[in-house]
């Protein structure tokens, strides 16, 4: 147990401790869920090298340690225990063969989830849940360490870690570390807000049953393999090594987190301005506008001035269920995406047309995959290829959507009073989410070092002031 927890006290400023309350492994109540397992998809295979993502909710919870122990840790036990009924594959455990066809991931009766309560002994949950910039490494203590690989002649590989973290009378942290080759945000959020709407109604899973949408579908046969597609991706990414390093902690020296709050006034004006300059501009989204705005204020905040010719490229991923003929269900279980990327010289971004020539390139890209279908296959091919020769710290891309609805997952103590994505600090990219407390505005998550930090937020600042 302590060792999981261990990884993080090495790296953590000796202020911030948690104490782990009880360690639980929860699976599903025995004899409810057969053996069984689901293949990997060509839309899953170009995650199985990806970070693992890492989530927190914070909630207020002003309730005593006692109260924690005798009412909400079995509740959470219990609940975790029906919604995994439901979500089985998320107990399992990606399995790669040396002479697989391609990987899966397997359910096996007895498998389970590793689930730690944990009391934090800083009280600083408001700073923690601010939009202020705050010290990345403040974060890690909340964050749960994935159970080991096992690496003897067949991979078996976690899916998906819990960690939830009282402070006293305060508040709580849910902390979640996810592997993405298992699904998309899209799926993961409907596992949370089954937990929560369980939990919600003291561990009964008759209101989770009655909900149609977040019941997940498991069919694989709606995507056909076309071109043979999965097995040439499948082939191209067994030569990579599965490289526990990749979980390492990122290098947080002098790194800080900081959300910024981009206010539907602001999108309202963005979108009339691209209107107005690029009139035959299709696709004028909330989405295109934030990130091209974003974008460009991080190509300009950065310290070290870049020749003008160094290419910078945009990368963000676009839920495709609803593109295929027929339709994909909605709550389908697994990954459903497909990557829009674009590129541009330094000099377009920085120059004082910038904004509108991003917001051009990004919702060109949109528009090109939302168009065609053969182009949401294709590009998870070149998925993998592309990223390889990129150059990463000239490289935007984004993790969440302000669609996904995290703000909605209620256990019965109330919304969240914030969402992080922690994930990105290794990453580099940007998150997305929705406000908690205003329909239309969008919360920009971001990890730079101080100075660029500070830079990008007097960037950002002005340039909505004067649109």
């Amino acid at each position: 147990v302590f060792s999981i927890l261990g990884y993080h006290m090495h790296h953590m400023p000796p202020s911030i401790m948690v104490t782990v309350v009880e360690h639980c492994w929860v699976a599903p109540p025995p004899g409810t869920v057969a053996e069984q397992s689901l293949p990997l998809t060509l839309f899953d295979l170009p995650f199985l090298h990806f970070p693992r993502v890492q989530r927190l909710l914070f909630y207020e919870f002003p309730h005593p340690k006692t109260h924690f122990i005798d009412t909400l840790i079995p509740n959470l036990k219990h609940s975790l225990s029906l919604a995994l009924k439901h979500y089985f594959p998320l107990a399992g455990n990606l399995i790669i063969r040396p002479d697989s066809i391609r990987p899966e991931i397997r359910y096996m009766d007895g498998d389970s989830v590793s689930l730690i309560f944990a009391e934090s002994s800083n009280d600083d949950f408001n700073n923690l849940t601010g939009n202020h910039a705050r010290n990345a490494s403040e974060f890690y203590h909340l964050v749960p360490q994935m159970p080991h690989v096992s690496d003897t002649l067949v991979l078996v590989v976690p899916l998906l870690a819990l960690q939830v973290t009282l402070f006293p009378n305060f508040g709580i942290c849910l902390g979640i570390t996810f592997h993405h080759v298992a699904a998309d945000a899209n799926t993961l959020v409907r596992f949370l807000k089954s937990w929560a709407s369980i939990a919600k109604l003291g561990g009964d899973d008759q209101a989770f049953l009655a909900n149609g949408s977040l019941h997940p579908f498991y069919g694989r046969t709606v995507r056909e393999d076309p071109n043979g597609l999965e097995t040439s991706l499948w082939s191209k990414m067994r030569e990579i090594k599965l490289d526990e390093g990749q979980l390492q902690y990122p290098d947080l020296t002098n790194k800080v987190r900081a959300t910024f709050v981009m206010r539907q006034a602001h999108v309202q004006r963005l979108k009339k301005l691209v209107s107005a300059r690029r009139p035959t501009l299709l696709h004028v989204s909330t989405f295109t506008v934030t990130c091209a705005y974003v974008w460009v204020c991080i190509v300009r905040s950065r310290s070290v001035a870049a020749d003008e010719d160094e290419l910078e490229h945009f990368v963000c991923v676009a839920d495709c269920r609803a593109r295929f003929n027929p339709p994909i269900p909605e709550t389908y279980f697994g990954n459903c995406l497909t990557q829009c990327s674009t590129t541009a010289k330094n000099s377009q971004l920085v120059r004082e047309e910038g904004f509108l020539m991003a917001a051009e390139l990004i919702g060109e890209a949109i528009s090109k995959k939302a168009q065609n279908d053969e182009e949401v296959f294709k590009v998870m091919e070149t998925f993998i290829l592309s990223v390889k020769g990129l150059k990463w710290e000239r490289v935007v891309s984004v993790a969440g959507s302000p669609k996904l609805g995290f703000y909605n997952t209620d256990f019965g103590w109330g919304r969240p009073v914030k969402s992080e994505i922690i994930s990105i600090d290794g990453t580099g990219a940007i998150s997305l989410s929705e406000c908690r407390d205003s329909e239309g505005d969008v919360e920009i998550g971001l990890s730079f070092p101080k100075i660029q930090m500070d830079a990008f937020a007097t960037i950002f600042a002005h340039g909505l002031e004067i649109i």
